[in-house]
């Protein structure tokens, strides 16, 4: 190398220039596995240098310590005698070979073992328990959900006779027709159930002439009991409302055609003078109730009942002209 301080030629490797002593900024490429460290100041040492050169410590090689004997212990461990491993002639004491302790249980690579592969598969008796388990299962699941002793467990659709005296149809409805029975020649066409409607009005104006009946004969007399009188007023309520609601769905019937109009029109007529007696012979029956002496009350009774004569009249003139199907 050349002193960059005084030019003159430096041996490669060192720090310091020896001939003016100038410290010498130069990059060492030195091998760690030949490196080391100066014990003094932790320099890192040249390769082969005795003599650190920054603090001047000495470097030189050391004997190494002695390790410290290692503490053993004494076991009394009981004698198992020879395995075969060292021969009748042979001591195990004097070769300084440890004994070797050979285990019962195959290893699990050990291929010559007659067992090892079968044991690594699971038993005849596992499969079959696992199969019979399954099918448990998946027949409990099925019998579950099908329900085979009771077939109409699953079904949905109505098949309790309904009441529809409080719609406007008098009677029981045994089947729905639409979801429940969407089958060919089911439907009603918009005349069959206008003229059904004509029929319920027809059947609403017997049950209104019964009850007139029953209020001519019993509700004047005091005889009659409140309690039938009370009855008999609840009955004529319930008239009342059977005839505004079959009113109310004659109304939606009507689809603009000429002919399907007219029809709705004539039987909104009729249900309204069938109203109007209803409310007459309410009233009647409400003044028999309230009454203490209904034979003492019979002309006021009577009089409000005569008010749907009227309209009783009109209704028997033109149910039968007025008729859907005719």
């Amino acid at each position: 190398m050349i002193c960059p301080a005084c030019g003159g030629r430096v041996p490669d490797g060192s720090l310091t220039c020896p001939r003016c002593h100038e410290t010498i900024d130069a990059t060492q490429r030195i091998s760690l596995s030949d490196a080391a460290w100066c014990p003094g100041c932790g320099a890192l040492l040249p390769p082969g240098a005795d003599v650190c050169p920054k603090c001047g410590s000495s470097v030189g090689p050391e004997e190494p310590e002695a390790a410290p004997a290692r503490p053993t212990r004494d076991l009394d461990l009981p004698d198992i005698g020879a395995t075969g491993e060292l021969g009748e002639a042979e001591d195990a004491e004097e070769t300084g070979v440890i004994t070797r302790i050979e285990s019962a249980l195959p290893s699990v690579d050990d291929a010559s073992s007659p067992v090892s592969r079968s044991d690594r598969m699971p038993r005849t008796r596992a499969f079959l328990l696992a199969g019979l388990l399954a099918v448990l299962v998946v027949g409990g699941a099925t019998v579950l959900i099908t329900h085979p002793w009771d077939p109409s467990a699953t079904r949905i659709s109505a098949t309790t006779p309904a009441d529809t005296s409080m719609s406007g149809f008098p009677g029981f409805l045994e089947t729905l027709v639409g979801q429940d029975g969407n089958r060919a020649g089911e439907a009603q066409t918009i005349e069959e159930t206008l003229s059904d409607a004509h029929d319920s009005l027809g059947s609403l104006s017997s049950r209104v002439d019964e009850s007139e009946r029953l209020l001519r004969s019993d509700g004047v007399l005091s005889s009659t009991s409140s309690e039938d009188r009370a009855a008999g007023l609840e009955a004529a309520q319930g008239i009342s409302i059977e005839v505004s609601n079959l009113i109310s769905d004659i109304g939606e019937l009507d689809d603009g055609s000429e002919g399907v109009s007219e029809a709705v029109d004539h039987l909104e007529t009729l249900g309204n003078w069938l109203r109007n007696r209803c409310d007459a012979l309410t009233e009647a029956w409400q003044i028999s109730a309230d009454s203490a002496d209904p034979s003492a009350d019979a002309e006021a009774i009577t009089q409000a009942m005569s008010a749907g004569s009227a309209f009783q009249r009109l209704f028997s003139q033109n149910y039968d002209a007025w008729d859907p199907a005719a």
